[in-house]
């Protein structure tokens, strides 16, 4: 059943991306808990997109990955589902949790589709709204109010009015509401979810391996960064002043690695990054005489 509502869930995502122009690869490696299912590519905006029934299942891991991915690719992380702990997640709220953006089904049609942008987040179960400073201070000015005045008729203090002015504090949406009915909406920040990206996360893990222990000490030497993948078909993106190279550590197994390297692919196409198979740490080579050639 799970397996249905999942499988429902990535054709209704892929097909609304497509009619919003964006080109969609949906990846199936490897088979459970991976941290990537979709990747979008619409001229230069990427999407890394894992879908979930309920989100509050996510894994450190799955959510690590997705966000070092996207850092690496440049693309924006997305987290989709229908419930979280259970409930049935808002259509018109952004759920945020670790540094991720998680949405359901019907925001995601209205935001990529009708060019709907939500205002309001959930944060640790707080309903907030940002405001956007300028057009909040402007909105006052042209009403003619004091900050004081304005305070008064919110019913706040007037440090707090000068703190939005600043941009420096959200508003729970029962504020939201008093400072629509005074000032209108259009003083709120809308929540642009292709602008938002993913924070960068410094590897501290030891390496795992001999390779892993060579491309990391190959990375520092050159001056770039190296991303460790785990639930992905893509073991390590390195990346490089111009360049992205997707690396997949060769196993034993042929059958198993034909479709790793089938699914790494629909990965690179569409961020356009070099892919390199490598089997033993003499393989590194081929990447240190990529990187003489930039």
């Amino acid at each position: 059943m799970y397996k249905k509502i999942l499988e429902e869930l990535v054709e209704n995502i892929m097909n609304n991306l497509k009619k919003a122009g964006f080109i969609v690869e949906y990846i199936s490696y490897p088979e459970n808990k991976r941290s990537i299912d979709i990747v979008g590519l619409h001229g230069q905006k990427r999407l890394m997109i894992k879908v979930t029934v309920d989100a509050s299942h996510l894994t450190e891991l799955e959510v690590k990955d997705l966000k070092k991915a996207s850092v690496a690719y440049n693309a924006t992380p997305l987290v989709i589902s229908e419930k979280y702990r259970k409930k049935k997640m808002e259509p018109d709220v952004v759920y945020r949790r670790k540094d991720l953006n998680i949405i359901c089904t019907e925001l995601l049609e209205k935001y990529f589709l009708e060019n709907d942008k939500p205002l309001v987040y959930e944060v640790q179960g707080n309903y907030v709204v940002k405001i956007n400073p300028q057009k909040f201070r402007e909105k006052r000015l042209e009403l003619g109010y004091s900050l004081g005045d304005l305070a008064d008729k919110i019913g706040v203090s007037r440090k707090t009015i000068y703190e939005y002015e600043r941009g420096n504090i959200s508003v729970t949406v029962d504020k939201a509401i008093k400072i629509a009915d005074i000032m209108g909406e259009d003083v709120f920040e809308e929540i642009d979810l292709l602008k938002q990206k993913a924070i960068q996360i410094l590897e501290e893990e030891p390496p795992r391996n001999k390779i892993e222990d060579i491309l990391m000490r190959m990375s520092k030497r050159k001056g770039t960064i190296l991303y460790k993948l785990f639930r992905t078909p893509i073991d390590y993106v390195l990346r490089t002043r111009k360049d992205k190279i997707s690396i997949i550590n060769a196993r034993r197994d042929y059958e198993k690695l034909k479709i790793k390297i089938k699914e790494a692919e629909r990965i690179t196409r569409l961020t356009r990054s070099k892919e390199i198979i490598i089997r033993n740490p003499e393989d590194v080579k081929l990447i240190e005489r990529l990187l003489l050639e930039e």
